[in-house]
C-alpha cells in the first residue's frame, strides 16, 4: 500500500503539438469560423475565406491516412473552388440567374455534408487501425447531423429564431468536442507521419490568395460597369418628326432637352398643345450617411406636354456637369401617380447620351428598363408602389453626360385633380467596394442601413406636381 501511494503518477503525454492534433485543430477552427456569419467589416467574406483555408490545410495533412480522409481533402478543394467562384462573382456587377445560383447553393451544401461524413468515417478508420475498440467519433457524427437538420429546416422554410441561440451553442460545443476527441485519439496512438510537402502550406495559401486577388482586381477593372450599346446619334429626315420638333420648340420645350428626344417620342407629341417646365438644378441628395445636401452638378428638367384629348406626355431630363467622374453604374427611378395613387402610366421610353471627344453625340438604350414593386415600408405602415427603373453607365472620356425618361399617360387630365411625379437617381461616386453592388441595389428604400455607410453611392431626388388651375390651364410646381 505504501509503495503504491509513493509511486509517481503516470504522466499523460502532451500530444497537443503532434501533427495529427495540429491538423485536427485547423479542421475544428475552420468549422468554427465558417459556422459564423457577421455582416460588418466584411467579416461575412473574411471568415468563410479563413475557415475554408483552414479546412483545406487540415485535410491536406490527413489525406494520406485513409480513403475517407483523402475524399475529405477532395471535398475541401471543391469547397474552396466554390467559395472562389462566389467571391469572384461578388467582384463584378453581373449576377447568376436564380436557377444557377440555387444550383451552386445545393452543390455547396452537398459538398459540406460529404466533407463531414468523410471526416467522421475517416476518424473511425484511424481508431480501428490504432486498435481502439470500440471506435467512436460522436462529435464528428453530431456535426454532420447538425448540418443535416440545418439544411432540412432551411428547405422547409422553418423559423429558427427562437432556437438560434441554442443551435449556435450546440454547434460550438460540438466543435470543441471534436478538438478534444483528436487529443484523446492522439494519446491512444493515433498519429500521422509528418511529410515534407514539395509545395508548403504557406506557399499554397499565398498562391490561392494571389489568384483570388487577381480575380477580384480584374472584376473591378473590367466588369464594374455595364456594356452600353453606344451608337452615333443621327439627325432625322422624317417630315413628321421635324414638324413635331419645330412645334415643341415653338411651344417652349427647351432646345437642348428637345434634341435628346427620340423620333418615337417626338411623334407622340406631334399634336402638342401646351408645354410646361420645371427646372430642378441643385436637387437634394443623400450620400447614405443621413446628411441631406444639394448637388449643383446635377440638373433635372421636368417637361410636361399636353396633347389632344387632354392627354399628357411627361419627360424627366437629367444632365451632369463636366468634371463629374463616373465610376461604375447609374440608376434612375421614376414614380408617376395621381391623387388617388392608381398606377396609370403605361408607356415608358428614354435613353442616355453623351458628347464624344470627336464632337459627335452618342446614344444608347437603358440597361434592364422596366417597372418593379418597391417597398416603402417604415415603422408605422407598409407601402408598396410601382416604380419604373432603368440603369446605365457613362464613359469618362466624354462630356455632357445626360439622358431622359418619359411616360405617356393613359388617362386624360380631367380624371385627376393633380399628378405627382417622383424622380430618384443613384450615382456611383467611387470604384472600390466589396462585395460589388450596383446603383440599382441602392434604389431600394429599405436597404440594410449598416451597409450604406461609406458606400460609394449617392441618391439625387426631386419631385414635381402637375395640376389645373381654376381656368383649366395646366401648371407645374
Amino acid at each position: 500500500m505504501a509503495d503504491a501511494l509513493s509511486a509517481p503518477e503516470v504522466e499523460t503525454p502532451d500530444v497537443s503539438d503532434s501533427p495529427f492534433c495540429r491538423a485536427m485543430g485547423l479542421i475544428a477552427g475552420g468549422l468554427a469560423v465558417t459556422g459564423v456569419t457577421l455582416n460588418f467589416w466584411n467579416l461575412d467574406v473574411l471568415l468563410p475565406l479563413v475557415g475554408t483555408l483552414c479546412l483545406l490545410v487540415g485535410f491536406r495533412a490527413l489525406r494520406r491516412v485513409n480513403g475517407f480522409l483523402r475524399a475529405g481533402y477532395v471535398c475541401a478543394c471543391l469547397h474552396m473552388l466554390l467559395l472562389f467562384v462566389e467571391l469572384g462573382q461578388d467582384a463584378v456587377i453581373y449576377r447568376a440567374d436564380t436557377g444557377l445560383a440555387a444550383f451552386f447553393t445545393v452543390v455547396a451544401a452537398a459538398v459540406q455534408l460529404v466533407l463531414l461524413f468523410c471526416l467522421w468515417q475517416g476518424l473511425l478508420d484511424m481508431q480501428r487501425d490504432a486498435g481502439i475498440t470500440p471506435p467512436a467519433a460522436p462529435a464528428a457524427g453530431a456535426l454532420l447531423l447538425w448540418y443535416i437538420l440545418l439544411y432540412v429546416a432551411a428547405a422547409l422554410f422553418a423559423s429558427l429564431s427562437l432556437l438560434l441561440g441554442a443551435y449556435l451553442v450546440w454547434y460550438f460545443y460540438l466543435v470543441v468536442r471534436l478538438k478534444k476527441l483528436s487529443k484523446s485519439m492522439a494519446a491512444q496512438g493515433c498519429a500521422i507521419k509528418p511529410i515534407k510537402e514539395r509545395f508548403s502550406n504557406h506557399k499554397l495559401v499565398g498562391s490561392l490568395l494571389t489568384v483570388l486577388a487577381v480575380v477580384i482586381a480584374c472584376g473591378f477593372l473590367f466588369f464594374g460597369s455595364y456594356r452600353m450599346d453606344w451608337t452615333p446619334k443621327e439627325a432625322s429626315t422624317d417630315a413628321q418628326v421635324i414638324e413635331a420638333h419645330e412645334r415643341l420648340l415653338a411651344l417652349g420645350y427647351p432646345e437642348s432637352e428637345l434634341n435628346d428626344l427620340s423620333d418615337e417620342d417626338l411623334l407622340t407629341c406631334l399634336r402638342a398643345e401646351r408645354v410646361v417646365i420645371k427646372e430642378c438644378t441643385g436637387s437634394a441628395y443623400i450620400n447614405y450617411s443621413n446628411k441631406p445636401q444639394t448637388n449643383d452638378a446635377f440638373h433635372l428638367t421636368i417637361v410636361a406636354v399636353q396633347r389632344p384629348f387632354d392627354r399628357l406626355f411627361v419627360a424627366c431630363h437629367f444632365r451632369w456637369d463636366d468634371g463629374v467622374r463616373f465610376c461604375g453604374t447609374e440608376s434612375l427611378a421614376f414614380e408617376p401617380h395621381h391623387d388617388n395613387s392608381r398606377w396609370f402610366a403605361k408607356e415608358f421610353s428614354g435613353r442616355v447620351l453623351y458628347d464624344g471627344p470627336d464632337g459627335a453625340t452618342y446614344t444608347a438604350p437603358y440597361i434592364d428598363p422596366g417597372t418593379e414593386q418597391a417597398s416603402l415600408s417604415n415603422w408605422y405602415e407598409n407601402c408598396f408602389k410601382q416604380i419604373y427603373c432603368a440603369d446605365a453607365s457613362f464613359p469618362n472620356d466624354g462630356t455632357n453626360q445626360r439622358g431622359y425618361v418619359a411616360c405617356a399617360l393613359s388617362n386624360n387630365i380631367d380624371e385627376f385633380t393633380k399628378f405627382e411625379g417622383l424622380f430618384y437617381y443613384v450615382h456611383q461616386n467611387g470604384r472600390f467596394q466589396y462585395p460589388v453592388k450596383t446603383a440599382r441595389d441602392y434604389q431600394d428604400f429599405n436597404v440594410n442601413r449598416p451597409l450604406l455607410y461609406n458606400a460609394p453611392f449617392e441618391r439625387v431626388q426631386d419631385y414635381f406636381v402637375l395640376f389645373q388651375n381654376e381656368d383649366g390651364v395646366l401648371n407645374i410646381h
